[in-house]
């Protein structure tokens, strides 16, 4: 595998994440959009602060859930 296909295999599972992310806290009724510009706070923005820590145990429930 060449680095570029390493590279591309890395940024399509890294936008998959996001997007299984997004879904979740969109069903959790959590308004949320992707960042651009490379963002250095991240790649996703929660639009209501008050909904972050729901965001993080929704993030925690997930880590767990996917692994183990």
């Amino acid at each position: 595998m060449s680095d570029e296909d390493k590279l591309i295999y890395k940024l399509k599972l890294h936008k998959g994440l996001k997007m299984l992310v997004m879904d979740e806290l969109s069903k959790e009724g959590i308004p949320c959009k992707e960042t651009s510009g490379n963002d250095p706070k991240g790649d996703i923005l929660v639009i209501n602060p008050e909904d972050v820590p729901r965001v993080q145990e929704i993030i925690k429930s997930m880590n767990s859930r996917y692994n183990g």
